[in-house]
């Protein structure tokens, strides 16, 4: 999808289409800014699109854990060693580009900083339903969505004890969970092979329907409305100098300086007011003249489709202790997970992909052949925490992005707290804990 780009002036200019970055749009658009958006890919391309297709408001545990240090080497050496299975791995040719990411995220292993984190992303997360469900009324789009919950299973006694903590963190927060038995898991998923011990369901959790057609629905919609979609690279984003800027007025009759920020694109150049970057991972090429001292970094993450003509899932399914999602996909199963640091490289590592087919089989016995195979980037900061609000070197360019394992969740709550901050709206809920500044 591409608009006519006749207009080289706008109120806001959003870089990345993802769904971070529509739900800016769409906020913005109803709050009477004119908006664009510019993308290399075309709509429903972006990460999201290759997740594991679950609205997962209980996701506030972070992969950050006072255990983790001691648990990560050996997964990794297990893995390389002596061909151990493992949802972790590393491409040891950029591992020496993520050592300040490293030292940060050790940091916030540490047992306050995780509970802390977890404080933070429960109350995002507890507002995430109210900023994405209007957007998707509005577009026409609850036909893509499906509300059966969603299911998280445990394998072993050790694997499930290990995990109460998690399960009363999230309790204690609000999240609404019910813990089930063996007998009722295969109850609610009766293909599932008779090796969990226990599970917990997530009642208020729900599935998208192809993630990639919600934002192409969302993006049709922003454009029906008068939004332009812009296809380019986006090189460089900068300020202009005071004395070209030149004051308009806004639908809403506000004033707004639109020649406060000037992006280039493949050769071309246009003017906004206010520019947010919701590029994901892809912000990491920007980020140095933007905002200073930010870690940003990228979690690779994989996804396979399996035939499911004789496999049956109704929701999705995680295996905790293997690390990855099962989710029902039309005639296939999605299966979804893993974590590779290795940045942004395209090349696909095998026993990953391996992995997820081999430990699939072992809950779905029934699954066929593998019809597709899939590496997004997930865009990650070392607190876990995604970074909204205003740049620490330009207050007119807003950043939103690093929401890890959760901008298909956050994307909709996210573009409702950029759409505040533009308008000097009060947000209802504190979240300096999302602020650029704290890497400062």
């Amino acid at each position: 999808m591409t608009t006519s780009n006749k207009k080289q002036k706008y109120d806001i200019a959003i870089v990345g289409a993802g769904m971070v970055g529509i739900s800016c749009a769409l906020w913005l658009q109803k709050s009477g800014h004119s908006v664009c958006i510019i993308d290399r890919s075309s709509p429903g391309e972006s990460t999201a699109s290759g997740s594991a297709c679950t609205f997962a408001d209980y996701a506030c545990i972070p992969i950050n854990s006072p255990s983790l240090p001691f648990q990560a080497p050996s997964m990794i050496l297990g893995s390389m060693i002596f061909g151990k299975d493992s949802p972790l791995a590393i491409k040891w040719n950029y591992i020496h580009r993520m050592i300040p990411w490293l030292a940060q995220f050790l940091s916030n292993c540490r047992p306050q900083k995780v509970v802390g984190i977890i404080d933070a992303l429960a109350v995002i997360l507890s507002q995430a339903e109210n900023g994405l469900m209007p957007l998707i009324e509005d577009a026409g789009a609850t036909d893509l969505i499906q509300r059966r919950g969603c299911l998280y299973l445990y394998n072993t006694t050790k694997g499930y004890d290990a995990a109460r903590p998690d399960i009363l963190a999230r309790q204690e927060r609000g999240v609404s969970l019910h813990e089930i038995s063996a007998g009722e898991v295969y109850e609610m998923e009766p293909s599932l092979e008779h090796l969990f011990h226990k599970g917990v369901f997530f009642d208020r959790a729900f599935q998208f329907l192809f993630p990639g057609k919600l934002i192409e629905r969302l993006t049709a919609h922003f454009v029906a409305q008068g939004g332009t979609y812009i296809s380019g690279n986006v090189s460089a984003i900068d300020s202009t100098d005071q004395k070209t800027r030149t004051e308009t007025r806004t639908k809403t009759g506000t004033k707004s300086d639109t020649e406060n920020v000037r992006i280039r694109y493949d050769g071309k150049t246009l003017f906004a007011g206010k520019a947010v970057i919701a590029a994901g991972a892809h912000a990491l090429d920007l980020l140095p003249s933007l905002s200073g001292k930010m870690p940003l970094d990228t979690e690779r993450g994989y996804h396979i489709m399996l035939d499911a003509t004789k496999a049956e899932l109704t929701r999705p399914v995680g295996w905790a202790e293997k690390g990855f999602y099962m989710t029902p996909l039309d005639k296939q199963i999605r299966i979804a997970g893993t974590v590779e640091l290795g940045g942004l490289q395209n090349n696909y590592t095998d026993r990953l992909l391996n992995y997820l087919e081999k430990t699939a089989k072992q809950a779905l016995p029934d699954l066929g052949e593998r019809e597709s195979s899939w590496l997004g980037f997930r865009p990650s900061m070392p607190d876990a925490l995604p970074v909204i609000g205003p740049s620490p070197r330009d207050k007119n360019i807003i950043l939103a992005f690093g929401h890890q394992h959760v901008g298909l969740t956050l994307g909709g709550i996210t573009g409702k707290i950029v759409s505040s901050l533009i308008g000097e709206e009060k947000i209802p809920f504190d979240t300096s804990p999302y602020s650029p500044q704290r890497f400062q």
